[in-house]
């Protein structure tokens, strides 16, 4: 069927060329024979006939260059070439990439003559023959040749892939009143998604959510979002293929998209294994977040080459371990940005198990944190009254300080010294100024009436 449309196509096009080739030979046939004849002119028709093609070939070349927002010479040399086989139903897809999507007509995909294809500085894709891989296309113009086809596209925006239970559904209760079949599996597959199990047998599913990119640099590549080729070719050729999937299904082929997201569930699922549910959600504030911590860990497992390991019961170690998972996201050209952890759900009775645990033993919990507090505000006191101490001392004897080793001061400078610090002191704090103002005019009394004096032995 769609060998005949476009033999169809191909057809109606040869007739047009075929119409408007005639009219001209028929114009000039008639000029000529008015002329002397068409055997005594023929020399002339002949040149009529290459300046025909002379004048068609410099205007194909000429407007190529409006036609496509090409730069060089050898670009429009292609691009008027493109031109050239479209007028002869030869040509080949003219396809658009925005933001990583195929912009193309349905009829173009049955073409595999030369082509072009025009890609938005968000865009890239790799090109292929039936037989290899020919490499990475970025923003701007390219163009493909016979037997050329576009093997995938990548967004070069930061991407977002999330998983779990919608909000406002319970993904553990039965199936509901009202609830048919195919929503009820809907449900439980969701859950399923980001379905982990504790340490001591319960579920938990969580709303996980992670952001990242193309391993490239803004700028690189003549794109504000960054286009490296080679991370792109390994998106794109390391992409799995779903075997259960038919031949002529779409998702057959698992896009890249969804490599970080599958390698975050896999390592939270481990995570997770390791800890209680008691551990998870602790009793006192003042313990360690461990939901916190296991984002933190899959975090650096997916952006550093080594991570310190935890054991089997939660517990960190010194041990470092080579992070294949970081390996594996370098391998196909994908940079991890960060992860979101969100809505921990677990069974009804096991969260009403908790709330009973949290009810009987708030007021201990209460009590020990209590005593924590007193405890850290004895110990802030404390060392706030030894830097009051400290700086008083530094205050008084600046002055002092500040002079030369050498010179003997008797008991009357001495006092003045330290009494003048005391001044500054007061000065140089606003809060101590409004407060001391008696004070401060008694010491400056005082260092007055001892000026007056003489030396005090």
């Amino acid at each position: 069927m769609g060998s005949k449309r476009k033999q169809n196509t191909q057809n109606r096009q040869f007739k047009r060329i075929y119409l408007t080739l005639f009219i001209y030979f028929v114009i000039i046939f008639i000029v000529l024979s008015f002329n002397g004849g068409f055997i005594l002119n023929f020399s002339i028709g002949l040149l009529l006939f290459l300046i025909f093609v002379g004048i068609t070939i410099f205007f194909l070349f000429f407007f190529s260059q409006f036609v496509l927002p090409v730069l060089n010479v050898e670009k429009r040399f292609k691009a008027a070439q493109r031109i050239f086989l479209y007028i002869f139903g030869d040509h080949g897809p003219a396809i658009f990439i925005e933001n990583g999507e195929l912009r193309e007509r349905r009829i173009d995909r049955l073409k595999n003559g030369p082509g072009v294809i025009i890609l938005d500085t968000a865009s890239a894709a790799v090109l292929r023959t039936p037989v290899r891989y020919i490499g990475a296309i970025g923003p701007g113009i390219a163009f493909t040749e016979r037997n050329d086809f576009i093997a995938g596209v990548v967004d070069l925006h930061i991407q977002s892939q999330s998983v779990g239970p919608r909000q406002e559904e319970d993904p553990f209760s039965p199936v509901q009143k009202g609830e048919s079949n195919a929503a009820f599996e809907a449900r439980i597959s969701r859950r399923n998604e980001s379905m982990a199990i504790t340490r001591d047998g319960i579920q938990i599913c969580v709303n996980l959510t992670v952001r990242f990119k193309m391993d490239s640099s803004p700028g690189e590549g003549n794109s504000a979002f960054g286009f490296n080729p080679t991370a792109v070719e390994r998106a794109i050729i390391g992409q799995s293929i779903n075997f259960v999937k038919p031949d002529d299904n779409p998702e057959r082929i698992v896009s890249w998209k969804w490599l970080p997201l599958n390698l975050v569930l896999d390592i939270y699922r481990e995570y997770i294994s390791k800890y209680t549910i008691n551990e998870l959600f602790p009793l006192s504030r003042m313990d360690t977040n461990l939901v916190s911590l296991i984002s933190e860990q899959i975090k650096q497992r997916l952006t550093q080459s080594q991570y310190r390991r935890i054991d089997n019961y939660g517990n960190q170690s010194d041990e470092t371990i080579l992070s294949k998972e970081f390996e594996l996201l370098k391998k196909r050209g994908i940079r991890f940005l960060d992860i979101v952890i969100t809505n921990l759900r677990f069974p009804q009775s096991i969260e009403e198990e908790l709330q009973n645990r949290w009810r009987t033993s708030w007021l201990d919990i209460a009590n020990r944190e209590k005593k924590i507090v007193e405890q850290e505000q004895v110990i802030q006191s404390i060392a706030g009254q030894n830097q009051a101490l400290m700086d008083y001392a530094y205050g008084t004897t600046k002055h002092l300080g500040s002079e030369t080793d050498f010179k003997e001061l008797d008991s009357r400078e001495i006092l003045v010294s330290l009494l003048k610090g005391n001044l500054d002191t007061i000065s140089q704090d606003p809060d101590l100024s409004s407060y001391l103002i008696n004070e401060y005019k008694d010491i400056s009394d005082l260092i007055d009436w001892i000026r007056s004096q003489g030396d005090i032995s």
